[in-house]
């Protein structure tokens, strides 16, 4: 098992506070830390001197998280190995091995953090697109599973707010299995489609939706165990109109590489997204 983590320069300090932590607990084969937006020799210097020399350290400067996944997905596929994917800010709860291997049949399964869990705005956003699938038996105590529908066709709910492709949760992602490299390639280039100012207002939880959906898995699913030290380094919500032109631009693209009538559906919701709050804008 490979366990990996992917951070922005600014946000190393969460690599030494939580990362080093879940390294311990799970004592995977390897530990690897992604580190987006270096682009400088003596950054990579720093890097090498204060992260643990047993750590594998690969930067980039891809400056979005989509394509910091995309580059973790083509690099652990290579190699063959499952691997665990952990949010920077997170730490694994103790009975991470325990939902491991219960969930051995899933080939990508995620974990929400017990924070989201218990807040019940974020919990009933989740449970929108999710449905029991039952249950784990975990050292004595019950935790509930559930799927998630990575991707909301055309109903009366499509309009509503949050992308049709969509992972779930995703403190943590385990995959099993992997996108090929064309489909991998061909979400780069969609990305490739989007300014590069508006990459950042694609979630990765969008991107890891897309990768699922074109894999053939319909359903993801998920359970609790993790707790999330929320970072707070930057606002909370985004511009709407920049992330409906952002996630426009995306589903534009896709449509382009894999001429699927979903990336229709998909930039259609944006379209409408957009004009909605540029009216706001100029009614203002």
């Amino acid at each position: 098992m490979i366990l990996a983590t992917y951070i922005p320069f600014y946000r190393i300090h969460e690599v030494l506070l939580y990362f080093v932590k879940n390294c311990e607990m799970i004592s995977p084969s390897e530990c690897w830390v992604f580190v987006d937006n270096v682009y400088h020799d003596k950054q990579k210097e720093f890097l090498r001197n204060n992260l643990p020399a047993s750590f594998q350290i690969f930067t980039g400067n891809w400056r979005n998280r989509s394509e910091t996944w995309l580059e973790i997905l083509r690099l652990a596929s290579s190699i063959g190995e499952e691997s665990v994917v952990v949010d920077s800010d997170n730490v694994l709860d103790d009975s991470f091995r325990d939902v491991y291997f219960s969930l051995k049949e899933w080939s990508v399964f995620t974990i929400m953090d017990y924070e989201a869990w218990n807040n019940e705005e974020s919990r009933v956003g989740y449970m929108r697109r999710s449905k029991r699938a039952g249950e784990l038996k975990l050292r004595g105590e019950t935790r509930p599973l559930f799927l998630y529908k990575v991707f909301e066709g055309p109903s009366l709910r499509f309009f509503q707010g949050g992308s049709p492709f969509f992972i779930g949760p995703k403190q943590i992602v385990v995959f099993r299995k992997y996108p090929s490299n064309e489909i991998i390639d061909g979400v780069k280039r969609a990305i490739g489609q989007v300014d590069p100012w508006f990459r950042n207002f694609i979630s990765d939880e969008t991107c890891l939706g897309v990768l699922a959906y074109l894999m053939g898995i319909k359903e993801v699913a998920w359970t609790i165990g993790s707790h999330h030290h929320h970072h707070g380094s930057t606002p909370a919500k985004a511009p709407p109109v920049l992330v409906a032109l952002a996630h426009l631009q995306f589903a534009r693209g896709l449509f382009n590489v894999f001429h699927r009538k979903e990336f229709k559906y998909y930039a259609l919701k944006y379209r409408l997204s957009l004009w909605k709050n540029l009216t706001k804008i100029i009614v203002k």
